[in-house]
């Protein structure tokens, strides 16, 4: 809704051209920008996964690591600890 309406469309009518141009829903496409950016930090950093979450955009970390696990096949924390090598069909 909110950036429906920062470009003044209705959040019906923007969620339907976003989907038409994506190919996917703008939760997913926000969720996966999020995802990647969390990827980048787990690696990178030694910053708490509770911690990573928010900064990446996510309310709280169980919904975090589902989301995360569904994109890229583990949870952040196995993720961190295989220093990013995730199942091949997640890459």
């Amino acid at each position: 809704e909110d950036t429906a309406a920062r470009v003044f469309l209705s959040p019906a009518y923007f969620s339907r051209i976003f989907k038409e141009e994506m190919k996917e829903n703008f939760n997913s496409y926000v969720n996966s920008v999020r995802v990647d950016a969390a990827r980048r930090l787990l690696l990178k950093e030694n910053i708490p996964l509770v911690e990573i979450s928010t900064m990446v955009g996510f309310e709280g970390q169980s919904y975090f690591s589902k989301v995360f696990k569904k994109n890229v096949g583990v949870t952040p924390g196995r993720y961190r600890e295989s220093r990013g090598n995730a199942p091949a069909q997640y890459k």
